[in-house]
C-alpha cells in the first residue's frame, strides 16, 4: 500500500468545494476540459500525488486512451484495448467499489504499474456501449479517498453525457451525409430512368420501323414471286407446248427455289405481323385427326424423298378443339419439316393425345435425327437463330421458323417443350388447351 510519510497539508474539501467543481461540470462542454478539472481537484483535494484519467478514443471506441493526467510520464501512448476481458483494467471498469492494484499486477506498459494504484470506474458502461472511462489514482493515503470515488461517479456521468451528446451529433452529420447521397443518387437514378425511357421509345420505334419495312418488303417481294412461280406452273403444265426433260428440269428447279424463296418470305411477315401484334386469330372448333392426314398428305412429297419411316398416331376419340385451325397446322407442318431435314436416317413419328384433367392436348413430333446439345436449346427459340449459324453450315433456313412455332403456340394459350440430346433424336411437342381463350 502508499506511504503514509507523506500526506499533503491539503484539507478536506467541504460541501462548497463539491459544489464548485459539480458546477464546473456543469459549465463544462468538452471531455478533456472536465477531465483536466478532475485531475486537479484530485490532486488539491484527494491526496492524489499521481493521476492517468482513461476515456473512449475518439476514433475508436472500442479502447480507452489518456484524457488527462497528473505527474504521470509517457502517458500519451497507453491504450486499453477493450476487446481483451482478461485484462485487469477491463474487468476494473464493471468494479463499483475502488480496487487496488499492487505494484506489479499491470502490464509494465502502463505508467503507473510499478508504484501500484487505485482504479475507480468512471460509471458502469450500458448495455451496447463503452464504458465512460476509468480513473487510475496513486495516493499519498493508504486509501483512496472517499472524495475521488464520489468525483469518479460525477466526473463517469457527465463524460458519458458529453460522449453521448458527441454520438448524436456524429449520427446527425452521418445522418446528413447519407440523406445528401441518398438524394445524389435518387437524383443520378431520375436521370437515368428518364435515359432509359427515351431510349426505349427509340428503341420501340426502331422496331416499329424495322416491321414495318421488312412487311412492306415481304409484300413487295412475294407480288413478283407469285407471277414467277404463277407461269412456271403454266410452263411445268405445258400450256405453251410440250417441253423436254432438260427444260422441265430446269423449270422444276425454279419452281423448287422459288417456293422455298416465298416460304422464307411468309416467315418474315409472319414474324413481323406478330411483333406488331396483327397476327389476327380465327377461332373456330376442329378435330386433329383430320389436321394432322392434311399435314401429311401436304408433306408426302418429302416424305418419299427422305426414304424414313414416317408414321402418325393418334388416340382415339379425341375430343374437338377450339382455336386457330390454320396456326395449328402451320406449327404441326414446321415442327414434321424441321425433323425431315434434320433426320437422315431412322423413323420419325406424330404422335397425338389428350389429358383429361388438364384438359390439354400434346401432339409430339420425335425424331431419330442428329439432335441438339442442351446448350444450344435455348438459342434455336430466338429470332433468325441456328444452333450453327455460320456461312458455311450444312443446313438452310432462316431460323425463325421454331420463334414463329413457339409465338404461335403461346397465341393459342399453349406452349412447345423440347426433350433432345446429341446423336439421340429429338422431340418437339406442342402443349394446347382444348379451347383458346384469346381473342
Amino acid at each position: 500500500m502508499p506511504s503514509t510519510a507523506a500526506l499533503p497539508s491539503h484539507p478536506a474539501p467541504g460541501p462548497e468545494a463539491r459544489l464548485a467543481f459539480t458546477e464546473l461540470l456543469l459549465g463544462c462542454e468538452e471531455a478533456q476540459t472536465c477531465a483536466e478539472a478532475a485531475v486537479a481537484w484530485l490532486v488539491h483535494h484527494a491526496h492524489a500525488v499521481q493521476v492517468l484519467c482513461l476515456a473512449p478514443d475518439d476514433t475508436d471506441s472500442h479502447r480507452l486512451v489518456p484524457l488527462a493526467s497528473y505527474g504521470v510520464a509517457d502517458a500519451e501512448g497507453f491504450v486499453l484495448a477493450l476487446h481483451d476481458p482478461a485484462h485487469p483494467l477491463v474487468e476494473a471498469l464493471q468494479w463499483t467499489e475502488p480496487h487496488w492494484f499492487p505494484p506489479g499486477q499491470l502490464p509494465s506498459e502502463l505508467p503507473l504499474a510499478a508504484t501500484g494504484c487505485f482504479s475507480l470506474s468512471l460509471g458502469p458502461a450500458a448495455p451496447g456501449t463503452p464504458p465512460p472511462g476509468l480513473l487510475l489514482v496513486v495516493s499519498a493515503l493508504p486509501t483512496v479517498s472517499p472524495d475521488a470515488a464520489w468525483l469518479a461517479g460525477h466526473l463517469g456521468m457527465h463524460l458519458a453525457r458529453l460522449f453521448k451528446g458527441r454520438q448524436l451529433v456524429r449520427l446527425e452529420e452521418a445522418s446528413s451525409e447519407l440523406a445528401a447521397r441518398v438524394n445524389a443518387a435518387t437524383e443520378e437514378l431520375a436521370t437515368q430512368n428518364e435515359l432509359l425511357r427515351r431510349q426505349a421509345i427509340q428503341l420501340e420505334q426502331a422496331s416499329a420501323a424495322k416491321s414495318q419495312f421488312l412487311a412492306n418488303m415481304s409484300h413487295e417481294l412475294r407480288t413478283p414471286l407469285n407471277a414467277i412461280l404463277g407461269y412456271t406452273n403454266m410452263l411445268l403444265q405445258g400450256v405453251n407446248g410440250e417441253l423436254s426433260k432438260t427444260q422441265l428440269r430446269s423449270l422444276s428447279r425454279i419452281d423448287s427455289n422459288g417456293r422455298h424463296l416465298l416460304e422464307i418470305i411468309n416467315e418474315i411477315l409472319d414474324i413481323t405481323r406478330i411483333e406488331a401484334g396483327r397476327m389476327p386469330l380465327h377461332l373456330s372448333e376442329f378435330r386433329l385427326p383430320e389436321l394432322i392426314q392434311e399435314v401429311m398428305a401436304e408433306l408426302d412429297p418429302i416424305i418419299a424423298r427422305s426414304k424414313l419411316a414416317v408414321s402418325a398416331s393418334m388416340e382415339g376419340n379425341l375430343p374437338p378443339v377450339y382455336g386457330d385451325r390454320q396456326k395449328v397446322k402451320q406449327i404441326v407442318v414446321n415442327l414434321l419439316s424441321n425433323a425431315l431435314k434434320f433426320t437422315h436416317e431412322g423413323s420419325i413419328r406424330l404422335l397425338a393425345s389428350y389429358e383429361v384433367p388438364t384438359a390439354t392436348f400434346h401432339i409430339a413430333v420425335a425424331d431419330t435425327g442428329i439432335g441438339i446439345d442442351p446448350v444450344h436449346q435455348e438459342k434455336i427459340w430466338e429470332d433468325f437463330q441456328q444452333v450453327d449459324s455460320s456461312p458455311t453450315r450444312a443446313y438452310g433456313g432462316t431460323g425463325l421458323g421454331l420463334s414463329i412455332c413457339r409465338r404461335l403456340a403461346a397465341m393459342l394459350d399453349g406452349r412447345i417443350s423440347l426433350k433432345s440430346a446429341p446423336a439421340q433424336g429429338s422431340t418437339f411437342t406442342l402443349h394446347l388447351p382444348r379451347r383458346t381463350r384469346r381473342t
